[in-house]
């Protein structure tokens, strides 16, 4: 087997359409998924994960997880060995990704592969994995249902947080009474069905504002009756309005 194959770190860059899908999988490799450009929905089978530009997300290894683009993505990867030391107590997470971190996958990416075979090699991987673990987590995370029936109306609303349909509608044809996926949804994720469905909204606002849209029509595209008491539900979540958490979004993108 040559020498690549054993490599330390892999990589790999694409860019996705918007709307594309990358089904259940798991990989023998923990992995660093980061996206320079749009915005991904990452989901494992106990939560879902919004996960904005300049962010990223630790998948473990043997983790099965799917993929959501929303918008154009583009897509660097750092796959790192199963079994190695500096990351084998991180669980699956988002962070935010600081500018030499940025820096950082891109080089390795570049690259290709990282084989440890060089002293400097060996250098660039420790440093690498030091960073890693300075990464501060980034709370957008959704707690996902383990019940079918749970578990299929959450990832609809989940593909359509605007959705005009009512709670009752939406249990029903996701194979329950609302009454009973109100009470599986508090046993299972801990929150009621309604809160729990304001909240994919509000997540669903972030990946909205990465994206250029406007506070209004955000408001609309999610079914809010005003813009106002849009406003007022993101302030709740995240402590700012729409417009001040983009404006420091932005500041924070731009610093070098």
């Amino acid at each position: 087997m040559s020498k690549t194959r054993h490599g330390k770190i892999r990589t790999l860059s694409a860019r996705f359409s918007r709307g594309h899908r990358i089904d259940w999988h798991s990989h023998s490799w923990s992995q660093l998924l980061y996206a320079t450009e749009g915005v991904l929905t990452v989901e494992s089978r106990s939560a879902c994960w919004i996960v904005p530009t300049h962010r990223g997300i630790w998948v473990p290894a043997g983790t099965e997880h799917s993929l959501k683009m929303h918008g154009r993505v583009f897509l660097q990867t750092v796959y790192l060995e199963r079994h190695h030391a500096r990351t084998a107590d991180l669980t699956c997470s988002a962070f935010e990704i600081p500018r030499l971190m940025h820096e950082l996958i891109v080089h390795v990416c570049d690259l290709g592969i990282v084989s440890g075979d060089t002293k400097e090699n060996r250098t660039l991987i420790q440093f690498f994995t030091d960073q890693l673990e300075r990464l501060n987590p980034f709370p957008l995370v959704i707690p996902m249902p383990q019940d079918e029936r749970a578990r299929r109306l959450a990832e609809r609303i989940v593909d359509a947080p605007g959705s005009a349909e009512s709670l009752a509608d939406l249990s029903g044809e996701s194979g329950a009474s609302l009454r009973t996926m109100q009470r599986i949804f508090t046993e299972e994720v801990g929150v009621p069905l309604s809160r729990w469905r304001n909240q994919v909204k509000m997540f669903a606002a972030i990946q909205l504002l990465a994206n250029g849209r406007s506070v209004t029509n955000i408001a609309f595209d999610l079914g809010f009756e005003s813009v106002s008491a849009f406003v007022c539900s993101f302030r709740h979540y995240f402590g700012d309005s729409p417009g001040q958490y983009r404006s420091k979004q932005c500041l924070s993108n731009a610093q070098p």
